[in-house]
């Protein structure tokens, strides 16, 4: 076992992957950036492989960093099953910053599972579009969907998301619409931060974005209007699975681009007695969202 990297080492490289930064690595594990970039060397060098390239900002993992992932979360989920987490012993309640849209189509049906887990654990949700302060009197954490940079806070990477078009059962069969061009004789739905020309040209359609259709700064509530047969939205797919998976909406095509983000788990750097809570809510997350866990 001594040739085995250590589990402070393993740990580090896995915060490095998610969030893609070896600052909020630290921030996370409470080291130094110098800390995670040693760690890390260490394990190039055990390796023998470029686990992380330089983008602007962020430290990407390469192809051999995501190839040891899978089996790395394996193992920590191993060792935790073997001595569980019991969570904070005095009951808490966690005020958990949310954008509505992933409140109502994901957070919401999920969790009785939190409860059942972490029964000591109650989480009321702050469900608004604008950011409230994270710590000192705001939420005491938040689910956001952004490039991760946020002032102030420490952001975990949770989970990227593709775009494709969605309409109701109803709407696909009114319009006989089978191929993407079928489009052009659609009412598109848009939201008001994520361009349809993303998708389009992907698509191959020449069709420009469409300014003229109806828009809205939620993304719910272009899912509301799609489910009511309104149009076709270009669904974020994390929001839209469940309601496919109950016949609500049909995917069309099987054409999809990356969305402009990922959601991230924002909490405060500042620590207080709500940490192991704040903790164990976003391994929840975390764990729900890469095992895409149906809804209660």
């Amino acid at each position: 076992m001594a040739h085995l990297p250590s589990l402070q080492t393993l740990r580090a490289f896995e915060a490095a992957v998610r969030h893609q930064s070896y600052s909020r690595a630290a921030d996370e594990l409470g080291l130094t950036h110098g800390a995670i970039s040693h760690r890390i060397r260490e394990l190039e060098a055990r390796t023998g492989e470029v686990l992380f390239e330089r983008s602007g900002n962020n430290m990407l993992p390469t192809n051999a960093a995501r190839r040891m992932l899978p089996a790395l979360r394996q193992a920590f989920d191993l060792l935790e099953s073997l001595f569980p987490d019991q969570g904070p012993r005095e009951r808490i309640t966690l005020k958990i910053g949310v954008l509505p849209s992933f409140a109502a189509y994901w957070l919401i049906p999920r969790l009785k599972f939190f409860r059942e887990e972490q029964p000591n654990i109650a989480i009321t949700l702050d469900a608004r579009l604008e950011l409230v302060t994270v710590g000192r009197g705001g939420v005491d954490a938040a689910i956001r969907f952004g490039q991760g940079e946020w002032p102030g806070v420490s952001a975990e990477r949770l989970v990227s998301e593709v775009l494709y078009p969605v309409c109701a059962p109803d709407y696909q069969r009114r319009l006989d619409i089978r191929v993407p061009d079928d489009l052009k004789r659609c009412q598109l739905l848009r939201h008001s931060w994520v361009p349809w020309s993303l998708w389009l040209r992907a698509a191959g359609l020449d069709m420009g974005e469409p300014m003229a259709a109806p828009a809205w700064d939620d993304a719910g509530h272009v899912l509301d209007a799609a489910v009511a047969g309104d149009g076709v939205a270009l669904a974020r797919s994390v929001l839209v699975e469940d309601a496919i998976a109950v016949g609500r909406l049909v995917r069309l095509f099987d054409i999809e681009v990356p969305a402009p983000g990922a959601y991230y788990y924002l909490r405060s750097p500042q620590h207080s007695r709500l940490d192991g809570g704040i903790e164990a809510f976003g391994r929840w997350l975390q764990r729900s969202l890469e095992n895409k866990t149906p809804p209660g």
